[in-house]
């Protein structure tokens, strides 16, 4: 497994607010995808495109965390539900497109859910990335990480037109993969890493509203929840407690009107809502709390999304990560953020 090295380095990896810029790990999580009917007539599918940016041949591995379940980690423990690129390192799916990918190039997985795990699931998916042929070369195995970039689309389709004039129309949002050093820590309040805040929320007559959780920590840890429900002139609207469990991905659709419960009656614009991780429970000898959140605000007509990423509410401490200068308060962060990814690979291998 490979730690981040430098102050410099470490603080680059715990700063949500540089994701846009720095998109690169051996582990990266897609917090949705899916093959499953929705509301409105929609029938989601999702696309994911894996980039090597690493410097020699990779292997790819990747896992779905299906939604709503109470836990996902004896799932997540049976290699039968992995998918990788060769068959002799024990992967349940294989996908030879998976194996010996080489610097630079792209692969493209279409309708990814449904061609491995099949219709009607969605989730989260993990994807770690190794150096091609060594997945059994280490103990325990795993492999030597590499780099990836990846970025998914989910879209639904629709039909214009009848006849010889039928055409298949595709409403969609890229949803960028999340590295895994870019999580909501409860350990790091004071920080400010330990919420994020969206905006653009809306549940109306014409658009609506899905709120997504990701508990992406080690395989013993829960997640306690807070989610906090704004109007525009910063009026709280509602809070509401979660706890998930380990590895487990949730969405809610309507959250305003459902897991929230407000007036379905109402129109609700201009919203914004707080996700934060205000604590954990395990028994893990080396806990590592993470959360991921995303929102989709989806037009009812025609079912178009728009994704909306989690980012946290503080300003990257640009002098520190591009420059060195790290104030007391930084050098504080560094020593309680993990400098190791939250769910090796490895563990779901013995």
């Amino acid at each position: 497994m490979r730690g981040a090295s430098g102050v410099g380095i470490v603080m680059l990896l715990s700063c949500s607010v540089a994701t846009a810029m720095f998109r690169a790990a051996d582990l990266v999580i897609v917090p949705v995808v899916a093959a499953t009917p929705g509301l409105e007539n929609s029938n989601w599918r999702s696309d994911v495109e894996i980039l090597n940016v690493d410097t020699v041949a990779i292997d790819v591995a990747m896992v779905l965390l299906p939604s709503y379940s109470s836990s996902n980690a004896y799932w997540y423990l049976d290699m039968q539900n992995h998918l990788g690129g060769r068959q002799e390192d024990g992967f349940g799916h294989v996908d030879a497109r998976l194996k010996d990918i080489p610097p630079g190039r792209a692969v493209i997985l279409e309708d990814i859910v449904k061609t491995v795990w099949g219709e009607g699931r969605k989730g989260a998916l993990l994807v770690y990335a190794f150096e091609a042929g060594s997945f059994s070369a280490t103990t325990p195995p795993g492999g030597r990480p590499r780099r990836i970039i990846v970025t998914s689309r989910t879209y639904t389709q629709s039909t214009s037109g009848q006849g010889s004039e039928a055409r298949t129309l595709t409403y969609g949002q890229q949803i960028p993969g999340i590295p895994w050093y870019d999580y909501i820590d409860p350990n790091l309040k004071e920080e400010g890493f330990s919420s994020v805040t969206f905006t653009g929320v809306r549940e109306d007559a014409r658009f609506r509203t899905a709120l997504g959780l990701v508990n992406i920590s080690d395989l013993l840890t829960s997640i306690q929840v807070k989610i906090t429900l704004k109007a525009a002139d910063g009026t709280v609207l509602k809070e509401h407690p979660v706890v998930l469990g380990p590895l487990v991905q949730v969405q809610y659709d309507q959250f305003v009107t459902g897991v929230l419960g407000l007036d379905a009656q109402q129109q609700y614009t201009n919203l914004t809502v707080t996700v934060e991780a205000t604590g954990w429970q395990g028994t893990a000898a080396e806990p590592t709390p993470a959360l991921i959140a995303y929102v989709s605000r989806v037009d009812n007509a025609t079912n178009d999304p728009v994704y909306l990423e989690q980012a946290f509410g503080v300003e990257l401490p640009w002098d520190c990560v591009f420059n060195g200068n790290c104030s007391p308060s930084t050098a504080r962060a560094l020593a309680l953020r993990s400098q190791r990814r939250p769910l090796p690979l490895a563990l779901a291998l013995h």
